[in-house]
């Protein structure tokens, strides 16, 4: 794949697996910034980057993701989707409430990731596809 898709927001604090996920999204011809922290990805929005896409962890140092959800750099930066990347078990009620357009409970596979993400951003591409 030649084309970006797109810039997706990696929010996780654990420095080898956000490293990893940046890693294998660009090698995959998707844009990625990283954040260790809700504090630090809610400066990245305000600095102006508006990503088209958010995979969050919940817990995080700090704020937690759901901090992130709720506080003004999110909605200016027009409320992109999310898709919640958490070891911790994540109500379906709680994703409704928040709008998250995917979950994927941790360990999961980069493939999956990578999936879900060119799923989201691409929404019409698998009905042209066939």
């Amino acid at each position: 794949m030649t084309a970006t898709l797109g810039t997706v927001l990696v929010v996780e604090d654990d420095e080898s697996l956000r490293r990893i996920l940046g890693h294998y999204l660009r090698g995959h011809g998707i844009g990625a910034a990283e954040a260790a922290s809700a504090e630090d990805a809610a400066q990245i929005l305000e600095d102006g980057l508006r990503p088209e896409l958010i995979v969050l962890d919940i817990n995080l140092p700090g704020d937690n993701g759901w901090d992130l959800l709720r506080g003004s750099a999110f909605a200016n930066a027009g409320r992109p989707p999310v898709v919640i990347a958490s070891a911790l078990p994540v109500s379906p009620k709680r994703l409704a409430e928040f709008g998250i357009a995917g979950y994927l409970p941790k360990p999961f596979p980069v493939e999956t990731l990578v999936a879900t993400i060119e799923r989201l951003l691409n929404p019409g591409k698998d009905a042209e596809d066939s």
